[in-house]
């Protein structure tokens, strides 16, 4: 885990807000500290590295092994881009899980390119409808960031992962702590320029990642 990555915030809230201490299988959730969240976790990842009850293949196929409807809870979070059809996760998920259990969901939206070369999708909130079409209901949908954070998250991945001349470094750090202040300007978002009215409102238009929970 990272603390340092403004992205890790938003991956607090989303284990705050839906915190249970149910039966979780843990899925690739590394970037966040979920343990006190989710005091009960079975834990999967695709990384050697990091101690966890399983260690699967780089798509979470070995995600078969699992018994059917032996979950509650399933969170994931930072995986869903990087598996080449995120619909066979989705059904494996929703295989896991018991009838009326919960996925709790975080994806990459408007975020640079991680992990490649894979780093197949990127989501929406329409993409998120589509994958959970056939699911009960999905209870929580929202942008991770608004717009202007997302802009200070961008800028501290190009931080990250640019040369960049070193005396600017500095400079865009500092851009990217107090780029969220602007947020605070933001009266309306909409989801497309035109038209902009009440149908076409949104609670992000460029959020830096996609979190959901969808119900069995």
């Amino acid at each position: 885990m990272n603390k340092g990555k403004l992205s890790t915030r938003n991956l607090d809230r989303l284990c705050r807000d839906f915190a249970t201490t149910e039966r979780t299988l843990v899925v690739h959730s590394e970037d966040v500290d979920y343990a006190p969240y989710f005091p009960n976790a079975y834990t999967v990842t695709k990384r050697r590295d990091v101690p966890a009850d399983m260690h699967v293949d780089i798509h979470y196929l070995e995600m078969s092994k699992i018994p059917s409807e032996s979950y509650p809870v399933i969170l994931c979070t930072g995986l869903l881009e990087h598996v080449p059809d995120p619909s066979v996760l989705i059904g494996e998920f929703h295989r896991i899980l018991q009838p009326g259990g919960k996925l709790i969901l975080g994806a990459s939206a408007i975020f640079s390119f991680h992990e490649a070369p894979d780093n197949f999708f990127h989501f929406t909130p329409y993409g998120f409808r589509l994958l959970f079409k056939d699911w009960d209901h999905i209870e929580m949908l929202r942008g991770a960031s608004q717009p202007f954070e997302t802009i200070g998250i961008l800028l501290q991945r190009i931080n990250m992962q640019c040369d960049i001349f070193p005396p600017m470094r500095p400079i865009v750090a500092l851009m990217s702590l107090t780029m969220r202040f602007f947020d605070l300007f933001v009266i309306a978002q909409y989801n497309t320029v035109s038209p902009r009215d009440r149908t076409t409102l949104t609670d992000s238009m460029l959020p830096s990642n996609m979190h959901a929970v969808a119900v069995k």
